[in-house]
């Protein structure tokens, strides 16, 4: 059996991807009566970047995915790119400088569908380096006809089913994207700011304080408050108040809402600054005053401030209020304030008619659907449970953009009604002509109808990739038979998205879960402690690591973060696992080399230690299946690890090999012995270290075992077992005794300078009858491994040098002399 004697990555991981390509090894078997196990895949963003963070998490579920086939699963691992949206817009915007205004809807958005291709080469190609082990037979994309008339299907069910509204409602904003966003895609963003202490004029004459951080939407106060139990203002309630710089007068009202502590404790609501506003506004029927634009600069409403951005707004208004001596203190203050997850913009609230899904009426429900699939790690269903809990609006699903999935909807200019597309239409885009589509409108006959121009959140599709992969109005067959899936793997920021939206889909759709499961992934972050991230410009590529040490390592790295855990990016840790890689390929050969006229078919009699080192196997075997099934990868990379290095290459191979190469004095029968254990406990070792680093252990399966085995691949062979009549308790004890004694004699000699490898003519042992009759049973393995010419035993303390065993429970005394 040739082994070099080293293997070269880059060779060996494209032979076996393109060979598991050649033997379709990752294909769903539809006819199979196995178990199925099936994943709900992330549809990765068409960006063309993959970081070290989006490798972590890709490799985390394929190695789920390469395990649960091992266990004897039959894994539909489907495969999908998210290419629709506001991440594809970007790029064509900000990367190829391609504007909307400039090209026409039609010609943009063929190009971001050309893009979005071009983009989805490139991460294939390193998705596949990686080695993902996902079934392209399956493949979609986010924006195709099949994609396309699901989504619209899914707005059609909501709609008959009451639902979805439209509604005129001051709506969360991008002013860079000039969109309206859902509360999930605001995230908390920390700033540094002024708190603004400004006089406002009394009717009838005298002033009030008002603190405010956003002097820019005086133009846009409606009413102040007041808290009706402050004492110091209760007199205000029924006065009006004059808006400094623009004179307009604006009631005082009473409001429990206000805070006597913050400021003055006096308020103005404008329209709109944050949440409380939009709140107070529509409890206390105020009017609606509008100064910003959609495009974040100030509108007519502001006066000679018209045309300016929110920021230069601010800034000048501060200065004619300083200028006039109307803001009389400032303070500096930490504020926390909503910001697009994709640009950090400030968010503003915006009026505006919206498309919504019911949400707030359903939240009891929805954390209800929550509690019954199975997180791990558990505790994230409370981030879950409190995201549901503290929900304040509605889903809104509309979106100002012109790449996505389009609303099947037409209104009616004449009555206003709203019109939607039959089934049968779809996939439909109303704003193309020349499509099916309605007439005249059902309820007054006319045909001056208006096209929705709005596109759909992208989140209306993400949530429907279990639909989309078990094929939900396609083949109901099959989707009775796959649906619920199995699994959902997916970062922790995207609960409130990803989670939760489809959550939401699969109760109001199917009145079920998406999936059994929830595994969830971590962040990596920069050594500086930034998190990664393509579209800020902190992402790392795995492409110099994959390059330089090949997959494998990058694989072994992924697989030992904890579930749910974020990590700090080092290339030092990644590397690592070159050396695992080393040792399991030294050991391989070492293996290789002594199996050549071996026959594993042969049932031999077994030696203690070789019954030990199995049953130390079965017990790891065990074990990693459960943290398989748990998900928990981390702690099977730990365990193995362990195992093969410490327990196996350390102490087993060095208690056999006096016996492979001397048999002359050890009997062929001890030799076969040794053989059949190390055949058996490398070919487990390399099964469940295979969902981590299958490249290299397919290559050693091919070269040691497949002749034996019969199996063309590691990938279809079954999870390792030990039989049970060579599981030994009593032998496993044995062995740990011998372990021990060999490792302190070991100890012994290199602290005296003794090298390893030579001989000692004696060791005495001295211990008590019953561990002394232990050690005799084990004696030959220890003379045998630690190059001993003979092992005496005393009752008493001899002179000499103690030598202290360690993990056991009697004291051992060993007195070692030299040859």
């Amino acid at each position: 059996m040739d082994m070099p004697k080293s293997h070269d990555p880059e060779k060996i991981e494209e032979k076996w991807q393109e060979k598991w390509r050649e033997w379709n090894i990752f294909q769903f078997d539809e006819d199979s009566s196995e178990p199925i196990f099936s994943i709900d895949t992330p549809p990765r963003y068409a960006s063309g970047d993959i970081h070290m963070g989006h490798a972590k998490n890709y490799i985390e579920f394929d190695i789920v995915a390469r395990a649960m086939r091992l266990l004897g699963n039959n894994v539909f691992f489907p495969v999908g790119y998210d290419d629709n949206g506001l991440p594809t817009e970007r790029f064509v915007e900000e990367e190829l400088g391609i504007k909307k205004e400039d090209v026409g809807r039609e010609r943009f958005t063929e190009k971001c569908k050309e893009t979005a291709e071009n983009l989805e080469d490139k991460m294939t190609e390193i998705f596949d380096r990686v080695g993902m082990s996902w079934d392209w037979n399956t493949f979609y994309r986010t924006i195709d006809d099949r994609c396309t008339k699901l989504v619209q299907l899914s707005f059609l069910k909501l709609y008959e089913d009451g639902k979805l509204y439209r509604r005129d409602e001051p709506t969360l904003w991008c002013p860079y994207h000039q969109t309206s966003l859902a509360q999930a895609t605001v995230e908390d963003k920390e700033r540094n700011t002024k708190l603004n202490y400004i006089y406002f004029e009394l009717e009838g004459g005298g002033q009030i304080e008002i603190a405010t951080t956003r002097p820019e939407l005086l133009p846009s106060c409606v009413a102040v408050f007041v808290n009706p139990e402050d004492e110091r203002h209760e007199d205000l309630v029924g006065n009006n108040a004059k808006v400094p710089l623009f004179d307009h007068e604006v009631p005082i009202m009473g409001a429990e809402e206000v805070d006597p502590e913050f400021g003055s404790g006096i308020v103005m609501v404008c329209t709109f600054g944050d949440s409380t506003d939009v709140e107070m506004w529509k409890k206390y029927g105020l009017d609606l005053r509008i100064s910003i634009t959609e495009e974040g600069r100030m509108n007519d409403a502001a006066g000679r401030y018209e045309g300016l951005t929110i920021e230069e707004a601010r800034e000048s208004i501060i200065e004619d209020l300083k200028e006039e001596e109307i803001i009389f203190d400032q303070e500096d203050l930490h504020q926390t304030v909503g910001g697009c997850w994709r640009c950090e913009t400030p968010v503003e609230f915006i009026p505006a008619k919206q498309w919504f899904v019911e949400t707030l009426e359903h939240k009891d429900e929805l954390i209800g659907q929550g509690e019954k699939v199975d997180w791990y790690p558990s505790y994230y269903k409370e981030r879950y449970r409190d995201w549901v809990k503290n929900l304040k609006w509605d889903w809104c699903i509309s979106r100002q953009r012109a790449y996505g999935i389009p609303f099947p909807v037409w209104y009616c200019q004449d009555c206003g009604s709203v019109i939607v597309a039959d089934e049968g239409d779809l996939p439909i885009d109303p704003r193309e002509g020349g499509q099916k589509g309605p007439e005249k409108c059902g309820e007054c006959g006319s045909k001056n109808l208006r096209p929705e121009e709005d596109v759909m959140d992208t989140w209306m599709t993400s949530s429907l990739t279990p639909q989309i992969a078990t094929k939900w109005k396609e083949d109901e067959e099959f989707f009775e038979r796959m649906f619920p899936m199995t699994l959902r793997p997916q970062s922790h920021d995207i609960i409130r998205t990803w989670a939760f939206y489809t959550i939401l889909k699969s109760y109001f759709h199917h009145d079920s879960l998406p999936w059994e499961d929830v595994m969830i992934s971590g962040y990596v972050y920069t050594e500086e402690g930034v998190g990664m991230s393509s579209s800020k410009g902190t992402g790392i590529s795995p492409k110099n690591i994959i390059e330089e040490h090949g997959a494998d390592v990058l694989r072994y790295w992924a697989g030992g973060a904890g579930t749910g855990e974020d990590i700090i990016y080092q290339e030092k840790e990644v590397i690592r696992g070159n050396k695992v890689l080393r040792k399991l390929w030294n050991a391989s050969r070492f293996v290789a080399m002594h199996l050549e006229d071996f026959d594993p078919s042969q049932r031999v009699e077994l030696e203690i230690i070789d019954r030990w080192i199995l049953t130390r196997l079965n017990d790891l075997i065990q074990e990693c299946e459960e943290e398989y099934r748990n998900y928990d990868i981390s702690k099977v990379r730990r365990k193995i690890e362990n195992f093969f290095k410490n327990v196996f290459c350390d102490n087993y191979l060095e208690m056999v090999k006096h016996r492979l190469y001397e048999p002359e004095e050890f009997g062929e029968r001890s030799r076969n012995a040794a053989l059949y254990t190390l055949y058996q406990g490398l070919l487990a070792c390399l099964k469940i270290f295979g969902p981590i680093i299958p490249h290299i252990t397919e290559e050693i399966y091919q070269k040691l075992f497949r002749d034996f085995e019969g199996e063309k691949s590691l990938q279809t062979t079954e999870w390792p077992g030990i039989d049970g009549d060579l599981v030994d308790e009593e032998a496993k004890d044995l062995g740990e005794l011998a372990k021990d004694v060999i490792e302190a004699i070991r100890r012994w000699k290199s602290d005296e300078g003794i090298p390893l490898n030579e001989e000692l003519e004696t060791v005495r042992v001295d211990t008590d009858p019953e561990t002394e009759e232990k050690v005799k049973r084990v004696g030959e393995i220890i003379r045998g491994t630690i190059k001993v010419g003979e092992l005496e035993f005393q009752g008493e303390k001899g002179p000499g040098e103690s030598v202290k065993v360690q993990n056991q429970p009697l004291e051992i005394n060993l007195v070692a002399g030299k040859n």
